[in-house]
């Protein structure tokens, strides 16, 4: 059997098996120097992308819609969820006293531009994994699995990539214990599937997710810090306990993720 035909066959568990091998593969080379691993990890956010590419012209399968057939109501959803959850994370802990605001410069029109930029750039780096997740691999299983067990799937893949990466970057920083940082980032990172894959679903374009993980990756930190490089945001504590990656995160999304499977139930059929 050859390669193209072993990969026809079952193209799905094809790609999550490599995706997965390759990124653990090249983060743990990257962090052979740990210097090079802290500046240099995002390159493994190209990796899905990639291979999502080279998977679709091995199947003759059609390239993820990007933009055609985008709502505004899905765009919308997409800049505001992140933005809204960061804000219910950050009154929750300074309604609790968890953190405390710690402002060292003020917002600036100036700060604005650039934050605002920030996620537009960020759309392009967003690309290289919604690409694979939400442009290649959720539609597939979707048609087989239906859209809860789709999702479900996809956000097991999701906390599996980033494991490697965390887990040295936590010993790069000394954020705390490594293996408990994996499993919280991990299931932080399978609540946020529900909410991507809502926002994919209500228009079948990649362009309202890239937003809804651009907004994610440039709010989170600038508010509640981040946990890859350990540095405080505007709101300073103990970045495991109150990121939006970390325990409130986690306790705050697995909430939300009845929510989602109710519309996913609602307003698609699934299959049992």
């Amino acid at each position: 059997m050859t390669v193209k035909n072993f990969i026809r066959k079952d193209p799905e568990k094809v790609y999550i098996i490599t995706v997965l091998l390759i990124t653990w593969i090249i983060t743990i080379m990257l962090f052979i120097n740990p210097t090079i691993g802290k500046n240099d990890f995002a390159l493994i956010m190209f990796i899905p992308a990639i291979l999502a590419i080279i998977f679709n012209k091995i199947t003759n399968d059609h390239q993820a819609n990007l933009f055609k057939d985008t709502t505004l109501k899905s765009v919308l959803f997409g800049i505001f969820y992140p933005i809204v959850f960061i804000g219910v994370c950050s009154f929750i802990v300074q309604l609790t006293g968890v953190g405390n605001i710690s402002i060292n410069k003020e917002f600036t029109f100036k700060s604005i531009i650039i934050l605002i930029l920030s996620v537009v750039i960020g759309l392009f780096l967003a690309l290289g994994e919604e690409y694979g997740w939400r442009g290649y691999l959720l539609p597939r299983l979707t048609k087989d699995y239906g859209k809860t067990k789709a999702t479900i799937i996809v956000g097991i893949v999701w906390g599996l990539y980033h494991i490697p990466a965390v887990f040295l970057l936590a010993k790069a920083t000394g954020i705390g214990n490594p293996l408990f940082l994996c499993v919280i980032q991990a299931f932080a990172a399978f609540t946020y599937s529900f909410p991507s894959s809502y926002c994919y679903y209500s228009s079948r374009s990649l362009l309202p997710v890239l937003f809804l993980h651009s907004v994610w990756n440039v709010v989170n930190p600038l508010m509640l810090g981040d946990i890859y490089t350990n540095t405080s945001g505007v709101i300073s504590g103990g970045i495991i306990k109150i990121n939006g990656e970390g325990v409130l995160g986690c306790i705050l999304g697995a909430m939300m993720i009845l929510y989602f499977v109710k519309q996913f139930r609602k307003e698609y059929k699934e299959k049992y």
